[in-house]
This record gives C-alpha cells, sequence and structure tokens, in this order.
C-alpha cells in the first residue's frame, strides 16, 4: 500500500509540472489581484466520519495544516496541487487523515472560487486504550470539491499581492479498511504573484 501511495504522489506531482506551466496565451488582461501564480499555507480544522469496514465509528475531529501552489492558467481557471495534513481523535481513538491532490478551480465570483481535484490520500487511527496499537486504515484514492474567497486587505499593487483566503473543502476516500469523509475548514496566507506588466491593460497615467 505504501508503495502504491508513493506511486500515485509521483505521478500526480509529474502531471501537475507538466500541465501547470506556460501556458497562458499571450493575450493582454486588465490588472486584478488574482493573477498569475499562488502559493498559500494554513490551518485547517477537519471533521471526519469514518466507516471502518462496515461499521460506523462516528465523528472524528482535529487540527492541521494545507498547502496550495498553482497557477491560473486562464482568466478564470486555475490548476495546482494541494497538501492537507492533520490529526484526528475520538475518545481514546487517536490517528491522522491527508493526502494530495491535483486541483482544478474556476473563479465565480471576484475572488470566490470553486475547486475540484482528484488524489492520493490516506487515514489510519489506534486505540490508545487498548493493548493492541496498531494502526487500522490505509491508503486511496481521493476526491475533492470545495471553495475558497481571496480577500486583500493590504493590497496596494495593480496585480497579485497578499490574500487571506477562508477555505471549505470536502474530501471523499472510499478505498481502503476505513472509509473517509472529511471537511475541511480553514484559513489561508496566499502570495499572487500577478502578471508581468507587457501582459496588462496599463491606465495612460
Amino acid at each position: 500500500m505504501r508503495r502504491q501511495l508513493l506511486v500515485g504522489l509521483a505521478a500526480l506531482v509529474v502531471l501537475a509540472v507538466g500541465v501547470v506551466s506556460p501556458v497562458r496565451a499571450q493575450t493582454l488582461e486588465l490588472p486584478r489581484a488574482r493573477q498569475g501564480y499562488w502559493i498559500g499555507v494554513g490551518f485547517v480544522e477537519p471533521v471526519s466520519h469514518l466507516n471502518e469496514e462496515g461499521k460506523n465509528r462516528g465523528l472524528y475531529t482535529g487540527q492541521g495544516a494545507s498547502f496550495r501552489i498553482g497557477e491560473l492558467v486562464t482568466q478564470r481557471l486555475g490548476l495546482g496541487l494541494l497538501v492537507e495534513y492533520s490529526g484526528l481523535k475520538k475518545g481514546s481513538d487517536q490517528g491522522r487523515v491527508g493526502g494530495l491532490t491535483l486541483e482544478g478551480s474556476a473563479t465565480l465570483w471576484r475572488g470566490l472560487s470553486a475547486h475540484t481535484g482528484l488524489g492520493v490520500g490516506f487515514v489510519y487511527v489506534t486505540d490508545q486504550n487498548s493493548q493492541d496499537k496498531s494502526l487500522r486504515g490505509g491508503g486511496g484514492s481521493y476526491f475533492l470539491a470545495g471553495a475558497s474567497y481571496d480577500f486583500f486587505p493590504w493590497r496596494k499593487r495593480l496585480t497579485g499581492g497578499w490574500a487571506i483566503t477562508p477555505t471549505v473543502d470536502f474530501r471523499a476516500m472510499p478505498d481502503g479498511n476505513i472509509h473517509a469523509y472529511t471537511m475541511f475548514a480553514g484559513l489561508q496566507v496566499v502570495w499572487w504573484s500577478g502578471l508581468p506588466r507587457k501582459m496588462l491593460i496599463l491606465p495612460e497615467e
């Protein structure tokens, strides 16, 4: 299982690097904050429903971190990578959940974006009160749907800049001994590179 996860992660990285390349058409755009490349890190709190070999284990909660990187390949469509990793806990059960996703995004309105993606993930738990501390869980396909909104409270540039970004992602991992359905709610700090002046329609002044 570990080898399959590593192969899947490597394939996603290679695919993303090949696709998130300078594919933007050389057309001029009006300056906006959300332009160019983005890179962001943040804090997430998951709520995860686990089903272990047909038995409903209920809701687990935790805290973790997220990392996003990508590029707007058109004025509205983006492509990138998303990594999320978090602890989980319910009673004496403790564990981890996370994954790597090749993520597509579409700008809906101003800073509001919808996200979808496919990747590989994992979930495992162990009972701290049991004499058997072996891990229960595994890895498999990871499906993503979510939304985010970029606020630019310190905007001083015509294009790009720092954003504060609330995010909500829903992930389904229906493979393995434990099926996990997780909602990650979080807050990210995101840097947008903006576009070079030669690609912008600049005001006369």
